[in-house]
């Protein structure tokens, strides 16, 4: 009989992981809401992902869903441009929408599907195994867990118990809309204590996202969201009044992530994604990390078996770069959100004497990573 791996979370990380794992397995993903599916957002997938994509045979389909930039643009809120660079790789740089995304790797995924299945418990058996109790009643026993259910993580309290995610600061939104425009390039805005970023994904569709130092998911009302994102951003450069104005679905979140902790393992549970190193999003690059750990999490297993090596080898090597990508978030983030003017103008002078291939040389060392080349 194949040995049972139960996947919580039917996110990006979990549908990677079933993807990559042997199918000398039985998998079965476990989903909390009442539908596998995303939310309408962008999401970018960048080469160190893009590799993996390929590498499980859906590198066409997402390049034939997506937009790919070449120029990537550092504004003032006034439109002035501060830098341009133009990221070089062996794959492209590319946006797609988080919906798209989950579609392609849900579509014909060789796993037992399962909705309406939020975990209340797990149990470290003496064998080795482990029990799942569900808020919906039911309960089985499987070989391996993997929590690949988000920065809230269920699973990760089982684990770690690190207590809730630490609030930045400040709050996202973000949205997708289609324009009768194509600029055909990236862009990141700078204010005081705001942001908003820009991502082509296909055919004049737009992904944006802007941030605004406030507390915790503080309320928009009783103005509304749409009508305060027009107060805050509505005398910024366009197209961003235009794409705020345009966009039908706004989502809203905290910008959030956890302290990187070492000890992802307990017995035959582990994690994967946002629920082992969730980051602010800064530098694009908490999917990617998802998508990699997810891909190497399974070669591991594929190797060494549901055994503490294979746990220990991935988080030998997905450790320290989570850790450092979630350091290095973080403090872009943070020079991103300044209020105090003479920074702001240190900062805006920093953006624009800042060589070109400086810049480049420190985004290639997160694109030119390969995952899918360590020898484990």
């Amino acid at each position: 009989m194949k040995r049972k791996i139960a996947i919580i979370g039917g996110g990006i990380a979990g549908l990677t992981f079933a993807r990559c794992i042997s199918d000398d397995y039985e998998t079965h993903i476990f989903e909390k809401k009442q539908e596998f599916g995303e939310v309408g957002a962008a999401i970018s997938v960048f080469p160190n992902a893009l590799c993996v994509m390929d590498e499980i045979g859906l590198l066409d389909n997402i390049l034939n869903t997506s937009g790919k930039f070449e120029n990537v643009y550092l504004k003032t809120d006034k439109g002035n441009i501060l830098s341009k660079s133009a990221p070089k790789s062996d794959y492209p740089v590319i946006c797609i929408h988080r919906a798209d995304l989950h579609k392609i790797l849900l579509t014909d995924i060789n796993a037992h599907l399962h909705i309406d299945s939020a975990v209340k418990q797990l149990t470290n058996l003496n064998n080795g195994q482990v029990e799942i109790i569900f808020e919906n009643g039911k309960s089985s026993v499987f070989d391996a867990v993997i929590g690949a259910d988000g920065i809230h993580s269920v699973v990760r309290k089982h684990i770690i118990n690190d207590g809730d995610p630490i609030f930045r600061g400040y709050n996202i939104w973000r949205g997708v809309v289609k324009t009768n425009f194509d600029i055909g390039y990236a862009s990141e805005t700078y204010g005081k204590g705001k942001r908003v970023g820009i991502v082509p994904i296909k055919d004049g569709v737009y992904g944006w996202w802007a941030t605004y130092n406030e507390g915790f998911l503080k309320d928009d009302e009783p103005e509304g969201t749409k009508q305060k994102l027009k107060r805050l951003f509505g005398n910024w450069h366009y197209p961003i009044p235009e794409l705020i104005e345009n966009t039908e679905n706004i989502l809203k979140n905290s910008l959030s992530d956890r302290i990187p902790h070492k000890g992802w393992t307990k017995g035959n549970i582990t994690l994967i994604g946002d629920a082992a190193h969730p980051t602010t999003p800064n530098l694009g690059q908490g999917g990617c990390m998802s998508i990699e750990g997810a891909y190497l999490l399974a070669k591991c297993i594929n190797k060494y078996g549901l055994s503490s090596k294979a746990y220990e080898n991935y988080e030998k090597y997905q450790f320290p770069r989570s850790k450092k990508i979630i350091s290095e978030s973080l403090k872009l983030g943070k020079m991103g959100q300044i209020t105090n003017p003479i920074l702001i103008t240190l900062r805006n002078f920093f953006f624009k004497i800042i060589p070109s291939r400086v810049a480049m040389k420190m985004i290639d060392k997160y694109f030119s990573y390969r995952v899918t080349e360590l020898k484990i």
